[in-house]
């Protein structure tokens, strides 16, 4: 990612409480500090317009190094107030005060912003020390030349009041996109159930030819699956382990349909099968894998199922080792729109931006599809 993108993603990170976190700490500690510094300037130049020291160039070169000392420890001191903030808050609260619903809200924050401003004051102060040399009595009196402590003190002002109203602004616009998101992915989901039912029916429907017993039992079974999973699309959440319920489910009536010829397995620990992800993301890519992988094939053959969190991140994979992507279809056996596929990514980028993703690869025998996320597990 190049640095500008990095450091864009940083600053936007800034005003979202967020449990866990895929920016650098160097890119937010660097934005930051890059804002803390021009936010000093400005209110440098009032002051010294106030004050008429704004043409004199020894005030700037004495005050300059003091003033940006002071902002930027100041300022890094807040952003790691709220970080030991972020950490020791469980994850269903910090989701609650970033809706900023709440005046308690308002005051929470507001009190760790100046309680940030007032500790980072004081840690500038021993850093002047430190570096200066001239003791703290010397750093007080220099403090007190130029108007400095009038510089602090509306700083701390501007500060504060900035902060209450970034904080109800980036609440109210997250609300507003929230609905937005919600609102498409109910369309995106809608559009996944006639798709759904009529691939369902028609497996069905292509085993009254041969099985009538068969087709009677896998009916029974189906509607209740069915059921299921048009329940699960009613709502814009699930977990993996429910997912994972259903692929089973799925999987068990397939092999009505193909005997011995289907084989699976399902590998997925606790954490992973706590994440929460949005509803019949795997089934699509069941179905391809079993429709155009494993049923055209002579000896049919196995599906994969693998789920695993790595760094923040959930990973689901289904291979097979079916005939593969670029294999010729059976006559009178169409191949596909890919209408699912793109549901899927479709749901992904409405949801998580480019933080998600799927990806689909051939194997030396069958294929690889992989759904990458952001990793939330329920409570």
């Amino acid at each position: 990612m190049k640095l500008s993108s990095t450091l864009a993603a940083a600053w936007d990170s800034l005003w979202v409480l967020q449990k866990r976190r895929s920016q650098p700490a160097w890119a937010r500690v660097l934005a930051c500090s890059g804002v803390a510094a021009g936010l000093g300037a400005v209110m440098m130049l009032l002051t010294g317009l106030l004050t008429g020291l704004a043409s004199d160039g020894n005030w700037w070169r004495l005050m300059g190094p003091v003033n940006l000392t002071i902002c930027i420890v100041t300022a890094n001191t807040v952003l790691a107030l709220f970080r030991l903030l972020e950490l020791l808050l469980p994850a269903r609260v910090l989701a609650a005060m970033a809706e900023g619903r709440y005046w308690s809200t308002t005051v929470i924050l507001n009190t760790v912003g100046l309680a940030g401003l007032v500790l980072g004051f004081v840690l500038a102060l021993l850093v002047l020390v430190g570096a200066t040399g001239l003791g703290l009595e010397g750093v007080r009196r220099n403090i007190g030349v130029g108007g400095i402590r009038l510089r602090i003190l509306l700083f701390f002002v501007v500060v504060g009041i900035a902060n209450w109203a970034w904080w109800r602004l980036r609440a109210r616009a997250r609300a507003q996109r929230r609905q937005a998101t919600e609102a498409q992915l109910r369309l995106l989901q809608a559009q996944i159930e006639p798709h759904f039912l009529f691939n369902t029916l028609a497996n069905v429907q292509s085993l009254i030819a041969h099985d009538r017993a068969a087709a009677r039992q896998m009916l029974a079974d189906f509607s209740g699956f069915l059921r299921m999973g048009l329940e699960r699309l009613r709502h814009t959440d699930s977990t993996l382990a429910q997912e994972l319920d259903m692929a089973r489910s799925y999987l068990d009536l397939f092999r009505i349909r193909m005997g011995e010829r289907l084989r699976y397995s399902i590998d997925a620990d606790a954490a992973a099968r706590a994440a929460i992800l949005p509803p019949l993301l795997l089934q699509p890519l069941i179905e391809n894998a079993i429709t155009h992988g494993l049923e055209p094939k002579v000896d049919g053959g196995t599906v994969h199922i693998h789920a695993r969190v790595r760094d923040g991140r959930l990973e689901v994979s289904v291979s097979d080792d079916g005939l593969g992507l670029d294999a010729p279809r059976r006559a009178g056996k169409p191949r596909g729109n890919g209408m699912a596929l793109e549901n899927i990514r479709a749901r992904l980028r409405t949801r998580y931006g480019a933080n998600a993703a799927l990806n689909l690869a051939a194997r030396a025998m069958g294929t690889h599809a992989a759904i990458h996320l952001p990793y939330t597990a329920t409570p």
